[in-house]
């Protein structure tokens, strides 16, 4: 994937792409949280962490675009907040305690990779991601 693509499908994963009639605009990271069809995608886990891993050398400058960051800022923020007892997945106990751990972690997983890549890490950034895939993260 080149640094184009990676930003174009982060995009669609944050909902921020003008494209909503884009199958990857409902069916990605966010999109496929609203509304919540009681399913998630792991794929669109390890999308967004292949984009990270695409953009890394993004992170390593003085500037980084402002669209890439708030891609990911808010796939960070948002799975918490509609994850939390009065958000809306929470209070309407749409997911299942297994769904809420996966969606957790990986929210987890790819902020922690995106403060370690904003440190110029990229040796440790992507050790959780590893984990996960490995099976050893949990």
């Amino acid at each position: 994937m080149d640094k184009n693509e990676a930003k174009e499908l982060l995009s669609f994963h944050s909902t921020r792409n003008e494209d909503i009639d884009n199958m990857k605009w409902e069916k990605g990271f966010l999109g496929s949280l609203r509304p919540f069809r009681r399913e998630l995608y792991e794929e669109n886990f390890f999308e967004v962490m292949e984009c990270l891993r695409a953009l890394k050398d993004e992170f390593s400058g003085i500037a980084i675009e402002k669209d890439i960051i708030s891609d990911i800022v808010a796939i960070i923020h948002y799975p918490r907040v509609w994850l939390a007892p009065e958000g809306m997945l929470g209070s309407n106990h749409l997911l299942t305690e297994e769904q809420n751990k996966h969606l957790l972690a990986w929210t987890d997983i790819i902020e922690s990779c995106f403060m370690f890549l904003l440190e110029d890490d990229v040796e440790d950034a992507f050790i959780d991601y590893e984990d996960y895939l490995n099976g050893t993260y949990f």
